[in-house]
């Protein structure tokens, strides 16, 4: 199967994990490509989201990827970026700092894809192979940590490509946060009225590690984080 452009709105980056293949720190990244389609680009190497120049959520990029064939799940969207291969900013109009402008044309992009529940994505799954998809809850019940927090101190270790570049190493940190929602009124799959799903995201990650230098202590910081994005929601 030969390489292709792909041009793709990023919408979502999960926390970096390690890749023995890549030799690096990589993030699974979810996006809307020009077309409208849902599409998971992996892997991406973190220097893409870091530095000057890097790639933000609701940044439209140009990147070389193929349909990911070989994957074990089959999932319809997964599509392999190529290796070394340069992703590029085409748009940077919609990573701006939030104004009601701003999130106007983002909810243009997003909110056209709402699912009406997880039941409906778990049917989808089973017919074609989706597993991406958007759920706008009835009501969230609880933003809240699944295990105790901790601090952790920054390593301030690189990584060296064959391309002579160095990378930050991103700490390695377990998945502590979770949601709990109720999904809607016709979902089939709601254990107890709700659903309870971990978050992945790379920003909330980093900011309960950089969060945890400042405020000094689990318990301090922890309660004033819980707070922020329970109100958030």
């Amino acid at each position: 199967m030969s390489w292709e452009q792909k041009r793709v709105w990023i919408i979502v980056k999960t926390y970096p994990e390690y890749s023995r293949r890549s030799r690096g720190e990589v993030a699974c990244t979810a996006g809307i490509t020009e077309e409208g389609n849902w599409i998971r680009l992996y892997p991406i190497s973190t220097k893409h989201y870091i530095g000057d120049n890097k790639v933000r959520k609701f940044d439209l990029v140009e990147v070389t990827c193929q349909k990911a064939e070989s994957e074990k799940l089959g999932r319809k969207e997964s599509y392999k970026v190529k290796a070394g291969s340069d992703i590029t900013v085409i748009d940077h109009s919609l990573s701006g700092a939030p104004n009601s402008k701003i999130w106007d044309k983002r909810n243009k992009l997003i909110l056209d894809k709402v699912d009406p529940s997880l039941s409906h994505l778990d049917q989808k799954y089973k017919e074609d192979k989706t597993s991406l998809g958007l759920i706008k809850p009835k009501e969230v019940l609880k933003f809240y940590n699944r295990r105790e927090l901790e601090i952790y101190t920054d390593p301030k270790e690189y990584r060296q490509g064959i391309d002579g570049s160095k990378t930050p190493v991103i700490q390695k940190i377990p998945y502590p946060f979770a949601y709990r929602f109720k999904c809607s009124d016709g979902c089939l799959t709601c254990s107890n009225g709700s659903h309870d799903i971990l978050c992945e995201d790379w920003e909330l990650l980093e900011a309960y590690r950089r969060w945890g230098h400042e405020y000094g202590t689990p318990r301090s910081y922890g309660k004033s984080y819980t707070t922020s994005f329970t109100h958030g929601c």
